[in-house]
């Protein structure tokens, strides 16, 4: 070391922040690198964020020319509305799992990505035979109006299905290449260790499934409060409150994965185990003949959310368990130090002393 060092006496302050602005400058260039030497994950994104605003704006489009209209404010018309919005919203989400499935690097969330848009296109095609019932009021002063919508409403439909349809295929082929790529990646991170390997593999899948139960809670409570619950309804501040709680509880059961805490796992599955026990009684009232006239016009889509959410939750239990029974096998390390020896500068790593 310079005698100058000791001279100096701003050397021992500069020291952090220097190490700090290089870790800094190591960790964009990590981001930069990452995307520069990965197309397939940029074309992902990009077509996502293309199907997104051409569906969503063809969507909008719709809902413009149906909510105006007395068929919106009656029978089967009473819920379509909601229903575009849930699709438009399923749109943005489908953007978040690609950008988080190509940052995080996760195979399995790559494949649900997938199947998600193959959702959306069964649904784009479903949208015929919905709208068409709804415009079929057999009200004959309304028919002149029902045959315009129909004329325009299909062409718009037409072309989201074609559009969803056609950006299905390319992320196929795109899909299959990330796999492959990502296959490699994870290969370099956690090693040659099947089990390990393995416990990964677990953990991936577990993040994914509580990225779908976000999206399906969510889209079951905004039906639940907009078309079945009123203002003053007891359950209406209570489904509101539940929203944001749900997400945080979410992020605890990440945590508590990642971090192999068993009291916050027996926590989280205590939770689970009361979303199984209220869908179970959601889906009771929906057919409860005292009831039925609450749901009169929503319960397929009702319960068609309610159904898969309460699958969503079996199965997020089911990961979980098998994730649990993998505390303390050796994947916690990778879990946590990953980032931060990958963000390390390289730089200044020969000379520092890691305590790792």
């Amino acid at each position: 070391m310079s005698t100058d060092h000791f001279a100096d006496p701003n050397y021992e302050g500069d020291q952090p922040r220097k190490i700090y602005e290089s870790t800094r400058e190591q960790r964009t260039e990590l981001r930069f690198n990452f995307w520069s030497k990965s197309p397939n994950s940029v074309f992902l994104v990009l077509l996502s964020i293309f199907e997104a605003i051409v569906v969503i704006a063809l969507e909008a489009a719709i809902f413009a020319k149906f909510y105006h209209t007395e068929f919106s404010q009656s029978n089967l018309g009473l819920g379509i509305p909601v229903y575009l919005m849930i699709f438009i919203f399923s749109q943005v989400f489908q953007v978040f799992l690609a950008w988080d499935a190509v940052r995080m690097q996760n195979t399995i969330q790559v494949i649900a990505f997938l199947l998600f848009n193959i959702c959306c296109f069964i649904y784009a095609v479903f949208q015929f035979k919905q709208i068409a019932d709804a415009l079929d009021s057999g009200d004959k002063s309304l028919a002149t109006l029902a045959s315009s919508l129909t004329f325009l409403i299909n062409r718009l439909l037409i072309v989201i299905a074609v559009i969803t349809g056609v950006c299905q295929l390319i992320y196929f082929y795109i899909g299959a290449r990330l796999y492959q790529e990502f296959g490699w990646k994870i290969y370099k991170k956690i090693g040659a260790d099947p089990e390990v390997r393995n416990m990964y593999r677990y953990y991936q899948i577990f993040l994914t499934i509580l990225k779908i139960d976000f999206f399906f809670f969510l889209g079951y409570s905004i039906q639940y409060l907009v078309l079945v619950l009123r203002p003053g309804d007891y359950e209406f501040p209570l489904t509101i409150v539940a929203l944001p709680l749900t997400c945080l509880f979410l992020l605890l059961a990440v945590y508590s994965i990642k971090h192999e805490s068993k009291w916050l796992i027996a926590f989280f599955f205590i939770g689970m185990c009361a979303g199984i026990a209220y869908f179970i009684f959601k889906l009771y009232r929906i057919y409860d003949p005292t009831q039925a006239y609450k749901y009169r016009f929503v319960n397929e889509f009702l319960t068609f959310f309610a159904s898969v959410s309460l699958a969503l939750v079996v199965l997020t239990i089911a990961n979980a368990a098998m994730c649990c029974s993998n505390f303390g096998k050796g994947l916690k390390p990778h879990l946590i130090t990953h980032h931060r020896r990958s963000s390390m500068p390289r730089h200044l790593s020969e000379r520092t002393l890691s305590l790792d």
